[in-house]
């Protein structure tokens, strides 16, 4: 429900003065405005770089199902049938890696990492990439004891006893009995020289690891190959993996990467008498219980459109003199029209519509409504007793009481005099004599100022098809009037009427 603002020529006046400021400080700040443009070529491309990352994780997802598919079949589930009902678990774990071992080196010519059996209880079962170490309880992670309680398929990124990997772990059934799951990862190693390739050599990919996390998972200490992360110390990165460090470190940067969130920086160096621009992205590593863990840390070569942007930017001098002219003039032109447009729709006491603006909500000839037509009892002997002054804030006393308590879709309107005209859309009789009644009581128990109580009557009349709307409100008032004739404070309907 729309009300008139008295407020549209400060604020239109107001929108005039901050453009003018906005086209001052460009005018005088070009080099602001460069930034800005700078700032929303890198968020593109950090968002591409994201896309890229979900797409590769969804990679891993498709590889780890093609996989499990194909490989875990009916025997492998009863082995695990056997190991959980008594059968020698040795011997069972020598059968599976005989299976598997083969098959595990093949893939991992293909970037695959573990290969892992489970047992029901969350205990390390065979592991095909460690044979000898087995019988271990993974329960510190969060994806096995998930698998135990829901026996569903999980994905994600999670740290172990022996690093962390992108893992996918399958629950193992046989007979309709859950035996165990299996587990498959692939390591940071295969997703960075996959968004590399991809990337054409302009972006390095890296992985800062929370060290607080490391050392609740990894067995003795610092992992091998690991270092402090030049950044912040509070992470650690695989030195292997560091390729694209040097920008950074060599720019001598450092942050607090804690508490998690996505941001960028900008580094600009001289190679050779070559001005060279880079931008380093952190992006927060989502973990396999929706929790974050560390970084992608992206170091990517400018390709040429932070540089473009910089080319063009005198192109702005004279484009900001002319968008400051036409935004002045259109948004007065605009808000000039708007105002003589909706200032003839509005009455000006009350605030709500009058009959031309209802009228106008109304052009949808087909639409269905039901029409509650609302008199305020006895409103002359309020003007003759208080005066017209306190008749007018009655009637702005009421308007504002029922614009209150109806719905945005319904249509108001101040009919003339003391008489207001409520279309409730696609309502039944039963739910317009609900609305009315609420509406009569609530005015009905306002304490007016000066005045005191004051009462309405309404008459109620549902549009039937093709039915003018003259119609329908002339329906109505035949409704108002008899209940004006029944003692008034009450609701009549075609065929009903009632007070409570």
């Amino acid at each position: 429900m729309k009300i008139y603002n008295k407020n549209l020529w400060p604020a239109t006046l107001a929108k005039c003065a901050i453009i003018v400021l906005i086209g001052m400080f460009l005018f005088f700040g070009i080099d602001r405005y460069s930034k800005a443009e700078i700032d929303s070529t890198i968020r593109q491309t950090v968002n591409m770089q994201k896309r890229l990352i979900e797409l590769q994780m969804e990679s891993f997802k498709m590889e780890s199902d093609t996989i499990a598919d194909l490989i875990f079949d009916i025997e492998t589930k009863k082995l695990m049938y056997d190991a959980k009902n008594g059968k020698d678990p040795q011997l069972i774990r020598d059968e599976l890696l005989a299976r598997y071992l083969p098959l595990y080196e093949k893939l991992q010519r293909h970037s695959l990492r573990h290969l892992q059996f489970h047992t029901p209880d969350g205990r390390s079962f065979l592991r095909v990439h460690k044979p000898d170490t087995f019988g271990d309880s993974l329960l510190f992670r969060p994806s096995i004891e998930s698998m135990i309680h829901t026996h569903k398929p999980i994905y994600g990124f999670e740290v172990g006893r022996y690093l962390g990997a992108y893992r996918a772990i399958y629950p193992l059934f046989y007979r309709m009995e859950f035996v165990g799951s299996v587990e498959i990862s692939f390591s940071f190693a295969a997703m960075k020289t996959a968004l590399e390739r991809v990337s054409h050599g302009l972006s390095s990919y890296m992985l800062a690891l929370n060290y607080d996390l490391l050392k609740r998972s990894v067995k003795n200490g610092m992992p091998s190959g690991y270092q402090k992360c030049f950044i912040d110390d509070k992470f650690v990165l695989d030195g292997a993996l560091s390729k694209g460090s040097e920008i950074v470190k060599e720019s001598g940067y450092k942050t607090s990467l804690l508490p998690y969130r996505e941001f960028y920086t900008i580094f600009e160096l001289l190679k050779g008498g070559k001005r060279e621009i880079y931008t380093v992205s952190f992006v927060p590593m989502r973990l396999i219980d929706d929790g974050y863990g560390g970084y992608y840390i992206i170091v990517h070569k400018d390709d040429g459109a932070i540089a473009q942007v910089l080319s063009i930017t005198h192109i702005a001098y004279f484009a900001l003199g002319l968008f400051v002219l036409v935004s002045l003039v259109l948004t007065l032109m605009v808000h000039i029209y708007r105002l003589k447009a909706h200032a003839a729709e509005i009455d000006t006491l009350t605030g709500i519509y009058n009959r031309r603006g209802c009228m106008k909500r109304l052009k949808n000839g087909d639409k269905r409504y039901a029409l509650l037509y609302i008199d305020i009892d006895h409103f002359k002997s309020i003007n003759d007793r208080f005066g017209h002054d306190t008749g007018d804030e009655v009637l702005k006393e009421v308007a504002r009481l029922i614009t209150a308590h109806i719905r945005k879709d319904d249509v108001f309107c101040r009919h003339g005099g003391e008489e207001f005209l409520l279309f409730i859309s696609n309502a039944s009789k039963e739910q317009a004599l609900k609305v009315a009644q609420k509406l009569r009581k609530h005015i009905e128990l306002h304490k007016f100022e000066k005045v005191g109580h004051v009462t309405v009557s309404v008459g109620i009349a549902i549009r039937e098809k093709n039915e003018s709307i003259g119609s329908l409100i002339s329906r109505a008032d035949k409704n108002l009037y008899k209940a004006k004739e029944q003692g008034r404070n009450r609701v009549v309907t075609d065929d009903l009427q009632k007070r409570e």
